[in-house]
């Protein structure tokens, strides 16, 4: 019997190209996952690769606006976006690029019954240590998550403190990259003195992705 492929509906609220960590993560992470179709949403304009690294992408149309008088007003228009695309799928399950921020407010909003696993970045970590609203938005992430997703316990820790340990038992850590206890030494000898570092390599800067 064949199974049919599950359908993960995710996303990240910027341009559809790999410009951050984040992007370029979920551009090498989900056309490797086998037996998923994969159903993307992204801002204009979109690279073309990009398009292709998906088995369907779908531009948001909502105007973004940032924190401010308007954000509210945003979120709600976002989330009937979304919500409206929700029904047409009907996803088996959700995965929120960020504990917080607009794009998983309004996943939060509209998943009822779909599973939904929030992934942390990081960057709306650190939002919600310095503002209220982001706070409050990793609450309401949080409470809607089946599971948060973190890299690190250094991450881990962070969430869990900012959620009042309400949903400690959802935390769960996946290490990106290479787990320094399973690093080889290199046998040839250094070039030049200094201490050797393992790090992520990114392109370009992380802003705000409200």
């Amino acid at each position: 019997m064949t199974m049919k492929p599950l359908t993960i509906l995710t996303g990240i609220n910027r341009a559809a190209e790999p410009s951050s960590g984040s992007l370029i993560l979920v551009n090498d992470l989900y056309p490797a996952m086998p037996d998923t179709r994969t159903i993307y949403l992204g801002r204009k304009p979109v690279d073309q690769e990009w398009r292709s690294a998906f088995d369907r992408l779908v531009p948001i149309s909502t105007t973004k606006r940032p924190l401010g008088p308007g954000f509210d007003a945003y979120v709600d228009e976002l989330t009937q976006e979304v919500g409206a695309l929700i029904e047409q799928v009907r996803p088996d399950a959700i995965h929120a690029q960020n504990v917080g921020f607009a794009l998983s407010l309004a996943f939060s909003r509209t998943a009822g019954t779909i599973p939904m696993i929030s992934i942390a970045h990081g960057p709306e970590v650190m939002a919600a240590e310095r503002n209220t609203t982001e706070h409050a938005a990793m609450l309401e992430v949080a409470a809607a998550s089946s599971a948060i997703v973190t890299p690190t316990p250094v991450l881990a820790n962070h969430i869990d403190r900012l959620t009042g340990h309400r949903f400690t038992d959802r935390i769960t850590i996946i290490p990106w990259g290479i787990r320094l206890a399973d690093a080889q030494a290199r046998d040839q000898p250094l070039t030049r003195v200094g201490p050797l570092s393992l790090g992520p390599v990114f392109k370009g800067s992380y802003p705000h992705q409200e």
